[in-house]
């Protein structure tokens, strides 16, 4: 007996009796056979949603399925939150192409709240939550193990099941996947999150060999170039986005503008960017301003989806009084934004400027709070910028434990700065019990885990050279390490930084005369290099070795 399409059956609402139905529940009866023996037992078959998407995928009508399946779930998407009455037949019609879908479950869910039959749905949620388990389990979601779907809009409907909204996509090619999908979204009160989909099977849908080629090569971007044509958002962005590697801006901003009016995140930031690089060359002041103009109102389209990045860059911008004065003011707000949303930049910039006093005024307990807040986040750079800011509160009662406890996992993990970081904390005992010991075992862990970088080695013999700590110079040590990176490292003899402390190594230890030789190359240097905001240092430096006399200053 022919099997009746569930999609037919959902739009007849009479049946051979001549009684109506409501569509939907009718619906639901003809789903059934879809995933129940035809005995009808008690006890569904539970279908095997691997299976499915394999038979599929391999079917010889695969494009012409996944090109209706795709027109299916794009109107239910739109449909799903004004319209769910259409949902029922379109829902019956997408898992009529392919049961496996989540868009297609998701609709019928929808469906049924809507006309009180949760009970009717609750098929539809268990065989959902299955789908979204094998989702799951294909990847994690990030680029190097992305979440396996068969479309792009069960990327979507995957998203708002996550109870977040989708505000930008962009199709990507990788060593590993073919043809992937990043997916930025906006969960309710945090800051926008990516996933990675991988859609590489769906080029099978396209016509896409290269008949120049033996092996039958695919290639993505003709799909790309395809979707674009049919006005998909993450393909325009795509092209917008290649465009803009190679600096064809101009035909960039075309792309980007279209793919900019659906609301797509990523092209808005694009589009700023853009403009400011436009008008950074522009040489004519009223050019480069409408160029700017431009640029602002693509950032301020970003924010409204809620592009932290956007937030931090145009507060920057106003920061440094690109707009004017006048909105200088803004700035702070935009910073604040971005930091609640869990922007990490932005709150270490805060914490900056409540630092110094700069833009704001001076507020050291501000400054911490925003310090340990984006140290909090588990960034590296935050936890670093945290442990140097504590190190300037000599006089400070904060309980800095945590920051200890941050900096030592950092340590351990072979980050020398951290390692400086903590020695220096050891060192001047604050938030611990103060320990020369410990403090110099931490020193030269940074110089053995780093000895040919030249900052971290810089740092630790500066310390170990001048320090005013009773007891913490180890200068036979530090002239050693000094020796080893500037006769090893020939870029760093042209930094008067690092010949700065190569000289003081030397006087340390008593030799004037070489002491003395260094520091006059060390001022030759910063000369050549017009590096003005050094020179003062570097001489007064040298009137002390002329006079015989080492270096002794606080630090760390």
């Amino acid at each position: 007996m022919q099997r009746i399409s569930p999609a037919l059956i959902a739009t007849n609402s009479i049946t051979a009796s001549g009684r109506f139905l409501r569509p939907a529940l009718f619906c639901c009866v003809a789903l059934v056979t879809l995933f129940a023996p035809a005995s009808m037992a008690a006890e569904p078959v539970k279908p095997d949603f691997i299976s499915i998407r394999i038979a599929f995928i391999e079917d010889e009508e695969f494009a012409t399925n996944l090109r209706r399946l795709l027109e299916l779930e794009a109107q239910a998407l739109v449909l799903m939150e004004d319209e769910p009455l259409k949902l029922g037949s379109i829902g019956a019609a997408i898992l009529e192409i392919y049961a496996g879908s989540q868009t297609g479950h998701r609709a019928m869910i929808r469906y049924y709240e809507h006309v009180d039959a949760e009970d009717a749905g609750r098929t539809h949620a268990q065989h959902l939550m299955r789908i979204q388990g094998l989702m799951r389990a294909s990847g994690d979601g990030s680029p190097e193990h992305p979440f396996l779907v068969m479309t792009r809009h069960d990327a979507h409907s995957f998203t708002q099941d996550m109870n977040a909204t989708p505000v930008g996509a962009i199709y990507q090619s990788s060593e590993n996947v073919d043809l992937g999908l990043m997916l930025v979204s906006r969960p309710e009160k945090a800051k926008l999150r990516q996933a990675f989909y991988d859609l590489t099977h769906t080029l099978k849908a396209f016509d896409l060999s290269d008949s120049e080629h033996d092996d039958q090569t695919v290639h993505p971007w003709a799909a790309i170039r395809m979707l674009a044509a049919e006005m998909d958002s993450a393909a325009q962005t795509a092209i917008g986005a290649y465009l803009t590697n190679i600096q064809k801006y101009e035909d960039a901003i075309g792309w980007l503008k279209v793919a900019s009016r659906t609301g797509n995140v990523l092209a808005n930031s694009l589009l700023a960017r853009i403009y400011w690089t436009q008008s950074e060359s522009e040489e004519d002041n009223e050019s480069a301003d409408e160029l700017r103009e431009l640029s602002l109102e693509n950032h301020l389209h970003a924010i409204a989806l809620g592009s932290t990045d956007s937030m931090y860059t145009l507060a920057n911008l106003y920061l440094n009084d690109f707009y004017g004065e006048e909105n200088r003011s803004s700035a702070i707000p935009l910073l604040e934004q971005a930091g609640g949303l869990g922007h990490v930049e932005a709150l270490i910039y805060l914490g900056h400027l409540y630092n110094t006093g700069q833009n704001v005024s001076l507020d050291k307990d501000r400054a911490a709070t925003y310090f340990e807040q984006a140290a909090g986040l588990d960034n590296v750079d935050a936890i670093l910028n945290y442990g140097r800011f504590a190190l300037g509160q000599r006089d400070a009662t904060k309980d800095y434990r945590q920051l200890h406890e941050w900096l030592t996992r950092l340590a351990n993990d072979r980050n020398p700065e951290a390692m400086i970081v903590l020695g220096n904390l050891l060192a001047r005992g604050i938030g611990t019990e103060q320990s020369n010991r410990k403090a110099i075992r931490w020193y030269k862990k940074a110089v053995s885990t780093a000895p040919e970088n030249p900052d971290i080695v810089n740092e630790v013999v500066w310390t170990l050279t001048v320090s005013d700590i009773d007891g913490l110079k180890r200068t036979r040590y530090a002239k050693r390490s000094m020796d080893r990176l500037m006769n090893g490292v020939a870029e760093a003899r042209e930094w008067p930084e690092y010949l700065d402390t190569w000289a003081a190594t030397h006087a340390a230890r008593g030799d004037f005369e070489r002491a003395i030789e260094l520091q006059e190359q060390a001022i030759e240097a910063a000369r050549n290099q017009q590096r003005e905001d050094v020179l003062d240092i570097l001489t007064t430096h040298l009137e002390k070795f002329r006079a015989g006399s080492a270096i002794v200053e606080p630090a760390p």
